[in-house]
């Protein structure tokens, strides 16, 4: 049986040496393998299906019974580790907090126990840009449930 311990140090190992690096590894009911793997710029697809059968090969016949999707995490999807912090840092973020308040703001910093947040408020005048604070604002992460890039199409 595969497990998400045995999957995440392969796929470690191969990411070693690179600028990729890893965000979640699941094993699923029905043997659904889910492996997200992100980079400080961007990950190709290619990228993607070499790091697959690496880690396919390492895994061996075992592997046959699994169905393996490598992919990179989606843009409105929560941060999962420190690194999707620090790459998303000056980007405007929604910051879902424990009691089910929403706040969104740029991302300043992120040092594992808390994040700073120049909070975002909506502008009055519609068609006006929604103003950011000049003072950073900071957050304890266990307060926080969950923090996701926002996009934004003009």
């Amino acid at each position: 049986m595969i497990t998400v311990e045995q999957v995440k140090s392969l796929v470690e190992r191969h990411l070693e040496g690179t600028t990729h690096f890893l965000v979640d590894v699941a094993v699923r009911p029905g043997g659904k393998v889910v492996v997200e793997v992100d980079n400080d710029k961007a990950i190709t697809i290619d990228e993607l299906v070499r790091l697959n059968k690496a880690v396919r090969e390492d895994l061996g016949e075992e592997a046959d019974d699994y169905e393996f999707q490598f992919s990179s995490p989606g843009m409105g999807r929560p941060f999962k580790v420190e690194r999707q912090f620090r790459k998303h840092t000056g980007r405007i973020v929604e910051v879902l907090f424990n009691d089910g308040r929403k706040m969104n703001g740029q991302l300043a910093d992120y040092n594992g126990d808390s994040i700073g947040i120049r909070i975002q408020h909506p502008s009055k005048v519609k068609g006006r840009l929604p103003k950011l604070d000049e003072e950073v604002t900071t957050f304890p992460v266990a307060d926080i449930k969950a923090t996701q890039a926002i996009i934004k199409f003009n």
